[in-house]
């Protein structure tokens, strides 16, 4: 599907797939690379895109406020993820959404009309998956909430999936790394990436399903929210070396209790759950990325055991370190 991407003084922005060598290190090999510049600022977008589905991934560099409008006069499936900053938008027949930093949620618009606002000298990540309802209605049986939304896309109302948005795990993020990184070419290319689709799509529908009813719900003000992603954004951090959730907590500012209970609302998964997942997503990165050894990449995220890292990384990936080891760099 093509988008017509207008200022908020409604005059055409014009993409051109020529791109300025100081953006070419964004650029990545078999994508569909466009860009475009303004007052706004920069834009630049990579499509990898199969019959099914389409994944941009688009960087806003905004030198001004200001609100750009993207129109196509066609419906839309949509998985939005609002990776490094929170994202504020509103489709034609909808609130007003925001996205927090690393939150998703899956819209549906019967004909795209949407204003986006962005800050003056901030940069944007924003990742999309842009699907067909084909792709979406096997899941149906699994995944009541999703059901209800094709409902409500079947009588052309705009809508999103969860009333809820949901946080991205490492591994979430992983999967976009790898759909967005793909390196195999023609009919290899395309079922490589409707796999990794399906994996994507049953944690992200099964986290927007985890946080639709949440159970043992704790009140959490808008400054322990802050909090909560200030914890998440900590651990990432000090992937190494993470310390206690009670140094956690000290770290933050917030009630150990709280925090413990408050991190699993809002993120559908623990402290320590998360933590195993960042640690193997970045192990996993290591392997295939560096000719680091298993010992030194085990101590880089912060296992002095080997034995126990051997098992942590086998029981996700079902794979042996020594097996990943520098398969990506072949």
């Amino acid at each position: 599907m093509d988008f017509t991407l207008l200022t908020q003084e409604n005059g055409r922005i014009a993409y051109s797939p020529v791109i300025p060598p100081s953006l070419a290190r964004f650029c990545i090999p078999g994508t569909r690379n466009l860009f475009a510049t303004g007052d706004f600022g920069t834009i630049l977008f990579c499509e990898q895109s199969t019959p099914d589905f389409n994944l941009w991934h688009k960087c806003y560099f905004i030198k001004q406020s200001t609100t750009l409008s993207t129109v196509a006069d066609a419906p839309l499936f949509q998985l939005c993820v609002a990776v490094n900053r929170p994202l504020r938008f509103q489709q034609q027949g909808m609130s007003k959404v925001k996205l927090a930093e690393g939150q998703f949620n899956i819209f549906y618009a019967p004909v795209v009309n949407t204003q986006t606002w962005f800050d003056k000298g901030k940069k944007y990540i924003v990742y999309e998956v842009h699907l067909s309802r084909g792709s979406l209605e096997p899941l149906t049986p699994y995944f009541p909430l999703l059901a209800e939304f094709l409902v409500k896309a079947g009588k052309g109302i705009p809508c999103q999936l969860s009333p809820v948005h949901a946080h991205v795990t490492p591994d979430m993020m992983g999967l976009l790394h790898d759909m967005h990184y793909c390196s195999y070419k023609e009919e290899v290319k395309v079922m490589y990436l409707q796999t990794l689709l399906s994996r994507l799509m049953m944690q992200f529908l099964t986290r927007l399903s985890l946080v639709r009813v949440p159970t043992n719900e704790v009140k959490l003000q808008p400054y322990e929210l802050a909090k909560l992603r200030e914890a998440w954004d900590y651990l990432l951090h000090h992937i190494e070396h993470p310390g206690s959730v009670a140094d956690l907590a000290h770290a933050i500012g917030m009630n150990e209790i709280k925090l413990k209970k408050g991190f699993k609302q809002l993120y559908g998964i623990t402290i320590f759950e998360f933590l195993v997942e960042a640690r193997m997503e970045k192990a996993r990165r290591l392997l295939l990325e560096t000719d680091m050894t298993v010992h030194a990449v085990a101590i880089s995220v912060g296992y002095k055991n080997i034995s126990s890292f051997t098992v942590a990384f086998k029981n996700k990936f079902d794979q042996l370190p020594s097996e990943v080891q520098g398969s990506g760099m072949r």
